[in-house]
């Protein structure tokens, strides 16, 4: 083979993997589009083949069922986060720091994808076929990078001093990993804050500051 033959085979073979990429793109954006305007059960394979503009054999080349589909839409958005906390939590000082920079991206996650988090928060009801996804295989090993952050945190936190040495600091960090996260999936299904008299979003930044401020 030529250079040249070999250079022409190298640029087939780039079209052909970018075309694959864009293609899987685009069954998830369709299926993401669907699932948040009719919810994931409601939402049938035929009409995300035909919202992508592609055939439904085409969308079980990249998706080994519907429930695969479901959790790479929901893998989108667990990389989203992933990397608005890594990112934030860069700007920390200390332990403390970083925790309330960290929960205050996650928070900013839910204001700009609020369709997403609920998205990120549902469960299919057939857990076997969510068990052999393989992309709700990578959504956990996603969680598991953002728990680990926090458990880096327990050895750090009483050394820089930034958190109170009279707390548990194990049952503190973990405090701060999962509140932000059970108040968000609480106040996500909420509408009376017309009678509470509240302002959503002043409670939650609230909220957000009181979970940091009782490690302090």
């Amino acid at each position: 083979m030529s250079r040249e033959d070999f250079k022409k085979m190298k640029k087939i073979q780039s079209k052909r993997e970018l075309n694959k990429v864009q293609k899987k793109a685009s069954f998830i954006d369709a299926a993401e589009r669907l699932f948040m305007q009719k919810g994931f059960e409601n939402t049938s394979i035929d009409e995300v083949a035909k919202e992508a503009g592609l055939t439904k054999r085409t969308l079980y080349q990249y998706f080994t069922s519907k429930e695969d589909l479901f959790y790479a839409v929901a893998t989108k958005g667990a990389r989203l986060l992933l990397s608005a906390y890594e990112e934030a939590m860069k700007r920390g000082n200390n332990v403390l720091e970083k925790i309330r920079l960290g929960n205050k991206a996650y928070l900013q996650f839910y204001k700009d994808y609020l369709g997403m988090f609920r998205l990120m928060n549902y469960t299919p009801a057939t857990l076997q076929n969510s068990e052999e996804s393989p992309h709700y295989r990578e959504i956990r090993v996603l969680d598991g990078i953002r728990m680990q952050y926090f458990m880096d945190f327990v050895a750090s936190g009483h050394s820089d001093g930034s958190i109170n040495p009279n707390l548990d600091i194990r049952k503190a960090i973990f405090f701060a990993f999962f509140a932000p996260f059970s108040l968000l999936y609480t106040v996500s299904s909420m509408s009376m804050w017309d009678q509470l008299e509240l302002d959503e979003n002043e409670f939650l930044q609230f909220s957000f500051d009181l979970f940091a401020d009782a490690l302090k």
